[in-house]
């Protein structure tokens, strides 16, 4: 009888420990997998801040290359083409804008006006090539949109 009390005990002893470890080894994997997730998360924020700031300055690459067409087609009067060419311009810029999470691209809010003005303006000439040079100048200064580091 006691030693069924005794082998009773024993295996009630082991299986306590068999528990108790356990528990503290499922407790260090939620631990880690919490880890992991949150890793996951930073990361995958700054993927996509990267993925923003490429398409950012994307737009404002295909504004550039607008306003270069622009220019070109004033030079060759078809001004029509040139109109086309200044409504691709700003298109690209409000894209930009509508990406612009962070607010950086505000500086650029006059060239939007500037270029609704050359849009509506009656005649592109000398004055028009000027703002738009003017225009490219400016994106190519100030507006390399933050990378995120």
């Amino acid at each position: 009888m006691f030693r069924l009390l005794f082998t009773g005990l024993l295996l009630l002893a082991a299986f306590g420990a068999g528990y108790v470890a356990g528990g503290r080894e499922q407790r260090s994997v939620q631990q880690n997998v919490q880890q992991l997730k949150d890793e996951m998360a930073r990361r995958t924020l700054e993927l996509e801040r990267h993925v923003t700031a490429a398409r950012l300055r994307g737009h404002l690459l295909e504004m550039r290359d607008a306003l270069t067409t622009a220019e070109t087609q004033i030079e060759h009067q078809n001004f029509g083409m040139a109109r086309r060419a200044l409504a691709d311009a700003q298109h690209s810029l409000q894209s930009a804008f509508r990406l612009d999470e962070q607010g950086t691209l505000t500086r650029l809010r006059p060239i939007e006006q500037e270029l609704t003005r050359l849009q509506g303006a009656r005649t592109l000439g000398a004055a028009a090539m000027d703002a738009i040079e003017r225009i490219k100048r400016q994106i190519s200064q100030d507006n390399d949109p933050p990378q995120d580091r």
